[in-house]
């Protein structure tokens, strides 16, 4: 017997088995019920794709279906740290904002952030920032999201335009794509806020300011940012990657707020902790 006529035989075979155990006629199943069954190895394939996450977490590697498991976003990402309303950073017990803040208020209303800049989360932003990954970048976006509503409490209303940090033509045409755009399409799609990355644009190129040292970050930015045809007395919510020194935030947030915004609000994913 040839291999074809055994396959033909097999399938007959099998035909038959799944038509005996329907307890009916051919001529009494729908067209679509399928009269032969899957073998019980894809089955089982399919069972274990249900219940089992086929990725990994990207800090503790294992199997989980987000980019973070659930037990590496309650041990790194935790809700209950107090950070100062104007600048995200942590704060002591019995603080009310931080010192620097007290003494220089920045130009934006309130910042939140997920998390600290510090191993092993900034791995999470090597991989938003050089390693091309805007799908991690929506979705950190959507965990930053979840910690909106607790920080920035009552919410505004009417819902604030998301607007992105912007890069440069120059920098932009390097990396591919602008990190913090994704992140904020990730916060804004969560929340069904507006966003535009069209709104506040950089028109002047630097060196990258995570190459400068703290005390020529704010130079390096003067005249960087521009905003643009914004709608009238908004409150815009800034969005970026990461917030070390604020000098970036503090630009932008005075461009918008001369482009025409009532009040700038800022949110990060991870917020570099003050150097002690």
């Amino acid at each position: 017997m040839s291999l074809r006529t055994h396959r033909c035989a097999a399938q007959r075979e099998a035909r038959a088995t799944g038509l005996r155990a329907t307890g009916l006629r051919a001529s009494e199943l729908p067209a679509c019920f399928p009269l032969t069954f899957p073998p019980a190895h894809r089955l089982l394939h399919a069972l274990t794709r249900a219940l089992l996450p086929e990725g990994r977490c990207r800090l503790c590697a294992l199997p989980s279906r987000a980019p973070l498991c659930s037990a590496c976003q309650c041990a790194y990402g935790l809700p209950g740290l107090r950070r100062c309303p104007r600048c995200a950073s942590l704060l002591p017990d019995a603080a009310a904002r931080c010192g620097a803040c007290a003494l220089h208020p920045p130009a934006h209303v309130r910042a939140m952030a997920w998390g600290d800049y510090v191993p092993p989360l900034d791995r999470l932003i090597a991989s938003v920032k050089f390693g091309g990954d805007a799908a991690l970048a929506r979705w950190l976006g959507g965990l930053l999201a979840q910690r909106l509503p607790p920080a920035w409490s009552p919410l505004p209303h009417p819902p604030p335009l998301v607007v992105p940090v912007p890069l440069s033509m120059q920098r932009l045409r390097q990396r591919g794509y602008n990190q913090a755009w994704e992140i904020a399409r990730g916060l804004a799609a969560a929340l069904q806020w507006p966003c535009d990355c069209q709104r506040l644009l950089r028109v002047r190129d630097g060196p990258a300011q995570s190459s400068l040292p703290l005390a020529r970050r704010a130079a390096n930015l003067r005249g960087a940012f521009v905003a643009h045809a914004l709608p009238r007395a908004c409150t815009v919510l800034l969005v970026d990657d990461v917030m070390t020194s604020g000098s970036t935030a503090e630009h932008a947030c005075r461009a918008l707020l001369r482009g025409g915004a009532r009040e700038v609000a800022v949110a990060v994913v991870l917020r570099t902790p003050a150097p002690r």
